[in-house]
């Protein structure tokens, strides 16, 4: 004979189906987007020689605006460095042009002229 334990009693467990959860659809994983040479290149160049990096980062900038796995954002700074080199440059050499003119114009009005004159003024 069998005894039962004492104390309450439960109901046998039943078995749930598994849930039924909807697929999540499956997105398409974008593409690693990657740096070109051509554009590091071109933001290096644009401290050191400026137009050469100004040319190069327009072209860079062309090449990686086609190529989706590309980023711009190197390309459009080595034009925006470069462009503000170039403007510095010009800027400098008009006020080195500008100040010899002022030293010639002052030494020209002197009765002995200016003798102990600088090599850049």
């Amino acid at each position: 004979m069998t005894s039962q334990p004492p104390g309450p009693q439960y109901p046998a467990p039943q078995q749930y189906p598994a849930p039924q959860y909807a697929v999540p659809p499956q997105y398409p994983t974008p593409a690693r987007r990657t740096t070109s040479g051509l554009s590091i290149t071109a933001f290096v160049l644009a401290f050191l020689v400026a137009p050469v990096g100004l040319v190069l980062g327009i072209v860079a900038l062309i090449v990686d605006a086609r190529r989706p796995d590309r980023t711009k954002g190197l390309s459009i700074a080595a034009v925006a460095v470069a462009i503000v080199m170039v403007v510095l440059a010009v800027a400098l050499l008009a006020i080195w042009v500008v100040g010899s003119l002022i030293a010639d114009v002052a030494c020209g009005e002197l009765a002995n002229g200016c003798p102990n004159r600088g090599p850049f003024f």
